[in-house]
């Protein structure tokens, strides 16, 4: 359930100059022990000028600081931390490496210089990490944020894919309270380049390859936690968040559970922990060749299906993008490839050969739920055509009426 956002917004930002005239829903996740609401905040100043803020409400307070404002919910009464970006409690340094002048500073400090840098978001997650792109005449280099207790395990695992031959970047500098400097790799985004990927086997054989190289990195962590691993977390937002869906949502989890049950052992190996396209760069005049692998601080033990169904629930849900919005042939090719990388790394590692559906149904589940809690009539039904394609994935199981809602194409093998 949603805070009552319309009146703790505009409390939240009392006294700060701003003046609160429309807010959207952007996000939605776990943290901690509650949940992190993300909104597009659209304020206007004493002066007049307008902005919009990326805004978080946290129902966890055990980690706010003295960016956050407490408040509480008047409807339920629930203590909330409300704070904006880059005010990440999370990431202290995050702040200072938003704006030219103090990353010019902090960079100088370790042995980098740089003039007049250009600095763009190339991703965050609220308290998990944020990537700064920083370009100057003199270099291009990516700003890591994380949190300052994982600087010494993440530049460790980097030195650990390298070791082993993985084109993952070189850290440049490193800093305590969060800050990792990394060198640029080569190569454009593959996500950019599904068409010229979608009918070629040499990228998906080079896939496959790399998680077998991945797999013989001597780090000894556990890999960050999936959407398996959180399945009640999800199953109860995604049947809250489209009740009338409900019992077909329970009884998919129910599948994904009893076949689950049926595993013996648990064969594990490194994986990357969360895999998908633009975790991965190719050469723009050979797109079948990987030549960066991006983001390994989620790296460690895992089985080998969770980077494979990451990588296909993450081109299902790319392909249900483009057909959103119109481009119907990128959205043909990357279900063409999901296919192609399901049959192709189920074939090839037989560890995956019952363990592979279920993973994909429950990556596609939580993509719905992330879509559902939206609470827009578009996030809703895009929810209810990932709801399908779990289905889909299982098989078809569990009843005609769930294929009915998916996208055009399946997940062959899977």
């Amino acid at each position: 359930m949603w805070p009552n956002s319309a009146e703790v917004l505009p409390a939240a930002f009392a006294g700060s100059g701003l003046t609160v005239v429309a807010f959207r829903p952007h996000s939605v996740e776990p943290s901690g022990h509650g949940f992190l609401y993300g909104y597009e905040v659209d304020t206007v100043d004493e002066a007049g000028a307008s902005d919009t803020v990326l805004t978080f409400i946290d129902t966890d307070v055990s980690t706010a600081d003295a960016t956050s404002v407490l408040t509480t919910d008047p409807s339920t009464g629930q203590q909330l931390a409300v704070w904006a970006y880059p005010a990440d409690p999370l990431l202290p340094a995050l702040a200072g490496v938003t704006y030219p002048d103090r990353v010019t500073e902090s960079l100088a400090a370790l042995g980098i210089v740089v003039a007049s840098p250009t600095l763009s978001v190339a991703a965050y997650r609220p308290g998990k990490r944020a990537v700064i792109r920083l370009d100057s005449a003199e270099t291009t280099v990516f700003l890591k944020v994380i949190r300052p207790d994982r600087v010494a395990p993440i530049v460790a695992q980097h030195e650990a894919f390298r070791a082993q031959g993985l084109p993952v970047p070189r850290v440049l500098a490193s800093r305590p309270d969060g800050l990792l400097v990394l060198e640029r790799v080569p190569g454009v985004p593959a996500g950019q380049r599904v068409a010229d990927l979608a009918d070629e086997p040499r990228f998906v054989r080079q896939i496959v390859d790399l998680g077998r190289l991945v797999a013989g990195v001597h780090i000894t962590n556990r890999a960050q936690s999936d959407a398996l691993d959180h399945a009640d977390w999800h199953r109860g937002t995604l049947s809250t968040a489209l009740p009338q869906r409900a019992p077909e949502i329970h009884a998919l989890y129910g599948e994904i559970e009893r076949r689950r049950s049926s595993w013996t052992g648990d064969v594990l190996a490194v994986i990357h922990g969360d895999l998908h396209l633009e975790q991965l760069f190719v050469d723009p005049e050979r797109p079948w060749h990987v030549t960066g692998l991006l983001d390994i601080d989620t790296a460690g033990l895992g089985h080998p299906a969770r980077d494979a169904a990451a990588l296909v629930a993450h081109l299902v849900v790319t392909g249900q993008w483009h057909r959103g919005n119109g481009d119907e042939a990128e959205a043909r090719a990357c279900e063409r490839l999901a296919d192609e990388l399901s049959r192709t790394w189920a074939r090839a590692v037989p560890e995956l050969a019952d363990r592979l559906a279920p993973a994909v149904a429950a990556q596609l589940l939580a993509h719905a739920g992330g879509q559902a809690t939206l609470g827009t009539d578009t996030g809703r039904r895009k929810a209810e055509q990932l709801v399908g394609a779990a289905a889909g994935a299982l098989g078809g199981w569990p009843a005609p009426a769930a294929r009915d809602t998916a996208a055009p194409g399946g997940v062959a093998g899977a």
